[in-house]
């Protein structure tokens, strides 16, 4: 993961059409197995329209809300704060993991070929990758200049799985990608963001390698982030940039009630306040002390602490977490 960090990331579901399903469509997604996506096999390609297009609306994500014009979008940073923190509404609902990030279609189909079905896709975002024999490359190079597709790759080759998996992979997250984009834009007024932090962006990702994270969410606008494993089971990443470490000991010194040795610890950039409300609030004075971790330092386009925190720092309603895992075993049903 380099250049941008991604806002979100969640398993996704993924349309395969081919209208041979014999000899092809069902043998090739039985073998091909991409951790945390699910397929939806079509053999009729309007079938498969109609589906990709009905099911189009839940790819609304809520931190959409960041896009209506009028004050909301102009507003202070508090504002902006509480919409970004809409975004992990999407760990309460099973749907999310039916949102269609990605389409693969076969060119040669009866009744509508696979440029067709991808230009009648109406969400924009949802990538079109194109199946094509070594005849229609042309037509597949074609719709890609014009913007029917995504990508395209031929049938036949040799390291055809593994081509897949790779196309399949950068789709996802191109979906997710123009999501980040449109939060980003919105949250340029306010300086360099941690979503363009190229340094930002290699820390996240020696964050996520080798961990059971399947699904992430961006917590606050200053890099904050709530991790999720298959079964439901929450991280938290805490950030705190300079000048959030600085308020924070401003109104230590200014309530003149926090103990004098949490506020040298926080003053020295040691420790931080690890916790996460939905509000934007800190947690009361009096408990400063339970939410207190040990700091470390990350410097990018801004200087960042951080720390790492579980269940007990967040404010979330654990007991509503809908699950990878859940989601897989009703599926299988």
């Amino acid at each position: 993961m380099s250049g941008n960090v991604l806002s979100c990331f969640f398993p996704t579901t993924v349309v395969w059409v081919d209208d041979d399903a014999d000899s092809f469509l069902d043998k090739v997604v039985d073998f091909i197995k991409i951790p945390n996506i699910t397929f939806k096999r079509f053999s009729d390609p309007r079938k498969a329209m109609d589906y990709v297009n009905e099911e189009s609306g839940l790819n609304n994500l809520d931190c959409f809300d960041l896009a209506r014009g009028g004050e909301e979008s102009t507003s202070d940073w508090k504002s902006i704060l509480l919409n970004i923190n809409c975004l992990h509404k999407e760990i309460y609902s099973l749907d999310r993991f039916s949102r269609i990030s990605t389409i693969i279609t076969d060119y040669s189909m009866a009744g509508m070929n696979g440029v067709e079905l991808s230009a009648s896709v109406m969400d924009p975002n949802i990538q079109k990758i194109l199946l094509t024999a070594i005849a229609d490359e042309m037509v597949a190079i074609n719709a890609f200049n014009d913007g029917l597709i995504n990508r395209f790759m031929k049938k036949e080759q040799v390291d055809f799985e593994g081509e897949i998996k790779r196309n399949v992979s950068k789709s996802v997250r191109q979906y997710f990608r123009i999501h980040t984009e449109d939060i980003s834009k919105n949250l340029s007024v306010y300086g360099k963001t941690h979503l363009r932090d190229p340094i930002f962006a290699n820390f996240f990702s020696s964050i996520c390698e080798g961990k059971d994270y399947v699904e992430y969410y961006m917590l606050d606008t200053l890099g904050g982030y709530l991790f999720l494993d298959a079964e439901g089971n929450p991280s938290f990443l805490c950030v705190l940039t300079e000048p959030e470490i600085s308020r924070v000991v401003d109104i230590a010194i200014e309530s003149g009630e926090v103990a004098q040795d949490i506020l040298e610890a926080l003053q020295s950039r040691e420790y931080m306040l690890v916790s996460h409300n939905c509000s934007g609030q800190l947690p009361p004075l009096e408990e400063w002390r339970n939410y207190l971790r040990p700091a470390r330092r990350l410097d990018g386009y801004q200087t960042y602490y951080f720390a790492f925190g579980g269940a007990e720092s967040l404010d979330l309603n654990l007991a509503n977490i809908k699950s990878f895992d859940r989601f897989c075993r009703l599926s299988r049903n």
